[in-house]
């Protein structure tokens, strides 16, 4: 009974803090509010559970994306739509497509139901290899005057698991291969003449400013587009850049409303042991003007 008042009384909180609280964003119709998020193992409550999850905690997740304010989130490491349903139940005024060839760390987004969205599905070259790495999640978005296109990634890491300097190395190479596949991706749409403003959001495991051993250069330095956040810190770890981001083709990157890069840093939000059931990454945000006349 008393896990049940806990669990009844943070929902009510759930819902009542963005009536009465102050957001960062501004949720009306002359911005897209953007945001990815890594949740880190969100998995369906069915064991075996890499990251265990009570109900409190699970509340606390939908706590943080509201505070988001986001109109559009990109997702990581859901195990599945079961997962997504869990975050969803406390969300009612969003949506949510996710893929399946992400083994237990899927990508997809959650959107507002109150926006224009297509889901066009995985897509599968970016898993270098489809055993070890991670399709992409694409969705096309519209929002008063801004339509755009844009998938939701996570990149290979370069983990503890990666115990070897060869293991390393391929690690890097698959990331970088990634990259080359991301941007190209990107070009292929802009040569269509049929979508101009393209944004590819999530989790990189790298940063666009690394000078030893970069593995997103051929996104960092195409012309073809920018990452709007590489000025970031990470919330955990405030010496280093950080790894979510969001890259922008060129067009899209003139509706970019400057300044309005952030995270929410749910360390500041809750202690330790209950932020790190939230997760380990912390949402990046920023928004993009839906006023200007379409162009493409």
């Amino acid at each position: 009974m008393h896990l049940l008042a806990v669990y009844c009384f943070l929902l009510l909180i759930t819902f009542i803090q963005p009536l009465f609280g102050c957001s960062y964003t501004n949720p009306n119709n002359d911005v897209l509010t953007i945001a990815t998020f890594n949740i880190a193992w969100l998995g369906d409550d069915k064991d075996p559970e890499t990251l265990k999850r009570s109900d409190e905690d699970i509340v606390r997740i939908a706590d943080v994306i509201q505070e988001t304010s986001a109109d559009v989130i990109a997702l990581q490491e859901i195990e599945n739509k079961q997962a997504m349903q869990r975050i969803l139940a406390l969300l009612p005024q969003y949506a949510g497509v996710l893929g399946t060839k992400g083994k237990s760390q899927n990508v997809g987004f959650l959107y507002k139901s109150s926006i224009q969205v297509q889901d066009i599905g995985e897509y599968l070259p970016l898993a270098v290899d489809p055993s070890r790495n991670r399709p992409g999640y694409v969705i096309q978005v519209k929002k008063g005057n801004f339509d755009c296109i844009m998938m939701s990634v996570h990149f290979k890491s370069t983990s503890r698991f990666d115990s070897t300097d060869e293991l390393r190395s391929e690690s890097r190479l698959m990331r970088m291969e990634q990259s080359k596949r991301a941007i190209a991706w990107m070009d292929s749409i802009l040569r269509s003449k049929n979508e101009e403003d393209i944004l590819i959001i999530g989790d990189f495991n790298d940063f666009p400013k690394r000078t030893k051993e970069p593995t997103l250069k051929d996104l960092s330095d195409s012309r073809l587009g920018t990452f709007l956040t590489a000025d970031l810190k990470s919330c955990k770890y405030p010496h280093l850049f950080a790894i979510d981001h969001i890259y922008a083709s060129s067009t899209a990157s003139m509706r970019f409303t400057l300044g309005s890069e952030h995270m929410i840093d749910i360390h500041s939000m809750y202690p330790k042991d209950l932020a790190d059931k939230v997760s380990d990454h912390c949402p990046v945000i920023l928004q993009f003007d839906t006023t200007k006349p379409d162009n493409d």
